[in-house]
């Protein structure tokens, strides 16, 4: 138990820096663990001192010197050194290198064809010498968007490098560069030399490179809550290591020379995979387990003595959703063990391990991400099997037969995991029909709340209290439906594809003026695009923000594609209820009407000098011009002919 506690007091004391609200929340737990176990001797109460005080220096050392020591440039000459792949899509590369410490983004418009091959296929790594500028990384675009210069900040990152010329690339010989790209070189070789649908998730599960995944691959995961299977984690690792174990006890090899063996691979496995929060956590539980298990040290110990080393060794961990979701789920998972390993059978456990991994992910998720994932509850228990048993195993034995030989490969690998794979999308295309629950933006309050509400249930679960969970949950529900009628009145210029549209809230309606137009790649030569841009990803974002279904009004004010062609779009995805029109662009969208007659969704001619009240806001229609005002904001547009 002093592990828990000295985590709390570690994790409070760097938030003190940060959020002194979710510190005072760790504070609080360990104050309420501490006087239910009475544990503190003077010694420990020294312990706590220490470990609060050196995590808060730690904290405020890091949040000081979390800053940029470049200056914004014009047309600079830079060396560039990059060790990350680089992601190519048409014309247009970016990724992230370095400027003497300093990591940074980049990005860079490809000049020929032979530039993008070589970037594409041969480049895994080296010196750049570029002229360029230096700028800040931008801010979200719109109020609902992923904050990615945060996200860059939590990460070291503050400048943006546009590359204008790259006159010189040269490739670093030294020991240490080598093995640091030497992950980039295989990933490169995979994309170029397997020739296979689903290769990307070879690149995924064994070197934890998610950026040669399909976007609908990567999306249908999230929707069904099991991103988990595609993020190097104690799964995979644990997968690995019993594969190790098979084959080394079948040669005869002795169970102390197999954890020896295991003690070299793993450190090297979690460079190889990106080192990211979820394998540094798994990899150093196995090796502290191995390590100290003589020395009576558990797997929850080990853990928290993770946890303790990764937040010391790096305290912006803290604000890493991996970190969060990779601690928080297995934290939950030990210490429900008692009640996970009373199951019936093996279905009653996996229903058991679903049911706390879906609670404890739950508010972190619903936080970031603005959705609950119930479905998740019963795709984790038929996919997590199939994915850990069946899919990862067969990858890792077809990735090793393609690097010996790719014919072998193609005769006997292919086939097979065609049909693997085709079995499992099937399985998961079950599971999509049931859609996240769009809950939208929570306060840090609520999210809080929920949390207690969270820890409350698991709680009775363990103590088999199964009707005192069923009230945490139906608590849960009913803080969500309070809050979703909590009074919200706004409006927005949010900007779609290359258009400015505009968005109004309602309290619980929403409107939005004129829809953008999916953005065309009509290049065919070294330009065109692999992953085109998906207009549908952005209207997903705003809904799941505003914790929204549908679009209850749509108003158009122009027949033009680049203000209107996306209505159609929207209409047949069944995302609005109401469409307005005004009436000097009726004739030219006649398709739209028929549309919505079909769809039985209300189409409304707004005809000239016409007003109309939307909540709070007013719409007036007059000299083929919308002005829209409300008791703080007030703006026209332009009606098209």
């Amino acid at each position: 138990m002093i592990y828990l506690q000295l985590s709390l007091l570690a994790l409070g004391a760097i938030l003190l820096n940060y959020n002194l609200m979710i510190s005072m929340l760790c504070i609080v737990i360990f104050l309420l663990i501490t006087w239910e176990n009475k544990n503190l001797n003077a010694r420990k109460t020294i312990i706590c001192l220490i470990v609060f005080l050196a995590f808060f220096i730690r904290g405020a050392y890091e949040q000081k010197n979390n800053i940029s020591h470049l200056n914004n440039v014009e047309d600079k000459n830079l060396e560039l050194v990059i060790s990350d792949n680089l992601n190519v899509n048409g014309n247009y590369m970016s990724g992230i290198g370095s400027i003497g410490d300093e990591e940074v983004l980049i990005n860079y418009k490809i000049k020929s064809e032979e530039e993008k091959r070589f970037f594409k296929e041969k480049f895994w790594g080296g010196k750049l010498y570029v002229v360029a500028n230096i700028e800040d990384v931008p801010s979200k675009t719109n109020f609902y968007s992923f904050d990615y210069k945060k996200y860059n900040e939590n990460r070291g990152i503050f400048k943006k490098v546009s590359i204008n010329e790259i006159s010189e690339v040269k490739h670093l010989d030294s020991l240490l560069f080598k093995f640091k790209t030497f992950r980039n070189r295989m990933t490169l070789k995979i994309d170029r030399e397997l020739t296979f649908d689903k290769s990307g998730y070879f690149q995924a599960l064994i070197f934890g490179d998610k950026s040669y995944l399909l976007r609908d691959e990567v999306s249908s995961f999230k929707n069904l809550g099991t991103s988990h299977l595609l993020a190097i984690s104690g799964l995979h690792i644990g997968v690995l290591i019993s594969l190790i174990y098979f084959i080394l006890l079948k040669l005869k090899v002795s169970v102390d020379y197999i954890e020896k063996i295991i003690l070299i691979i793993i450190p090297l496995y979690m460079l190889l995979s990106g080192a990211s929060a979820s394998v540094l956590r798994a990899g150093f539980i196995i090796i502290f387990y191995i390590i100290f298990r003589r020395k009576s040290i558990d797997k929850l110990d080990s853990l928290l003595l993770t946890f303790l080393i990764l937040l010391f060794y790096n305290p912006l961990y803290t604000f890493n959703i991996g970190f969060q979701l990779s601690f928080f789920i297995t934290f939950s998972l030990l210490m429900s063990e008692s009640y996970i390993k009373t199951s019936k059978n093996k279905l009653h456990m996996s229903l058991r391990i679903s049911i706390i991994s879906t609670l404890a992910s739950m508010p972190i998720l619903l936080y970031n991400f603005y959705t609950i994932v119930y479905i998740s509850v019963l795709s984790n228990i038929v996919l997590v099997p199939i994915f850990s048993i069946i899919l990862f195993p067969l990858v890792l034995i077809s990735y090793i037969i393609f690097l010996l030989s790719v014919p072998i490969f193609n005769i006997l690998c292919r086939p097979l995991l065609n049909f693997t794979f085709s079995i499992f999308d099937k399985l998961q295309e079950i599971f999509l029909y049931v859609k996240p629950l769009r809950i939208g933006k929570q306060s840090i309050f609520i999210i809080i709340v929920i949390f207690i509400v969270v820890l409350y249930i698991m709680t009775e679960l363990n103590r088999l209290k199964y009707s005192k969970a069923a009230i945490g949950v139906f608590t849960v529900a009913i803080i969500l439906i309070i809050s979703s009628y909590i009074p919200r009145e706004y409006i927005e210029e949010i900007k779609i594809g290359k258009e400015n549209i505009y968005y109004i809230r309602e309290n619980r309606n929403n409107m939005i003026i004129n829809t953008s137009s999916n953005m065309k790649d009509f290049y065919t030569d070294y330009r065109k695009k692999d992953r085109e841009y998906d207009i549908m990803s952005e209207y997903d974002s705003l809904m799941n923000y505003e914790g929204k279904d549908r679009i209850n009004y749509l108003l158009l004010t122009s027949a033009k594609k680049n203000k209107s062609e996306y209505a159609t779009n929207l209409l047949a995805n069944n995302l609005v209820n109401k469409i307005i029109v005004v009436d000097s662009v009726t004739k030219k969208l006649l398709e739209l009407k028929d549309i919505a007659q079909y769809k039985k969704v209300d189409y409304i001619v707004l005809n000239n000098g016409t007003e109309m009240k939307f909540g709070s806001t007013f719409i007036f229609y007059y000299d083929k011009k919308v002005k829209v005002k409300n008791q703080d904001r007030e703006f026209e547009i332009e009606v098209d002919d």
